[in-house]
């Protein structure tokens, strides 16, 4: 079984996002465990100087490491590169794989992503990482289907289905295959969401083009 720590703040824990890319696995027939190291507000590299991060990327056995950079502000491609960079040195030698959670602009600020998206895509291939492009993708599929709510209520945080949209980017990234065709809801976090709007989503997000490497 496939291990993944996610690293990362509010973007990461709201609405339990983790487990949903959890049952997105089990619904492909590839069960993952999957655990957090997550803090309101903080930066990759308040993570880097943490002595949990350092210890279970170290001893944790991680096929995968997710990691997400404070979005709201955002401090630019220099912080986000210099905190990748330097949470990627504590696995040197290790077989773990680094993936970038691209996080999204404020609901009343959509200006602002085109410079996050940037600066996302550039330090995954300056550093040789993945990339879940959730900013990229949640932009696009609200032009599509403005009906759906991606935001919670204060604007900036996930809603249920944004974080869906984010589990599945996150899924394709780490997969390095596509989602499945269905989902099974008949228990777990999914099961609480609207069927229908799920389905929306996880077509969407199939057949999304990602950025290249």
């Amino acid at each position: 079984m496939k291990k993944i720590l996610f690293v990362g703040n509010s973007h990461t824990y709201f609405n339990d996002m983790p487990q949903m890319v959890r049952e997105l696995f089990t619904c492909a027939g590839e069960p993952v465990s999957a655990a957090m190291l997550t803090h309101g507000g903080k930066t990759l590299d308040w993570h880097f100087h943490q002595e949990q991060t350092r210890f279970n990327i170290l001893y944790g056995e991680y096929d995968f490491v997710v990691l997400q950079q404070a979005a709201h502000p955002f401090d630019g491609y220099q912080a986000l590169s210099d905190g990748v960079s330097a949470i990627r040195g504590l696995a040197e030698g290790l077989p773990c794989q680094f993936v970038l959670y691209m996080t999204w602009a404020e609901k009343a600020r959509p200006e602002n992503q085109p410079e996050m998206s940037e600066a996302y895509i550039r330090t995954a291939k300056e550093q040789g990482t993945l990339l879940a492009p959730v900013g990229e993708i949640w932009q696009q599929f609200r032009k599509e289907h403005p009906e759906r709510e991606l935001y919670s209520t204060d604007g900036a945080h996930a809603s249920p289905l944004g974080s869906f949209l984010a589990a599945c980017c996150i899924f394709r990234a780490v997969s390095g295959g596509n989602l499945p065709e269905t989902i099974q809801q008949d228990k777990g976090v999914l099961g609480q969401l609207d069927a229908c709007a799920l389905q929306e989503i996880l077509d969407f997000v199939r057949k999304a083009q990602f950025p290249s490497k």
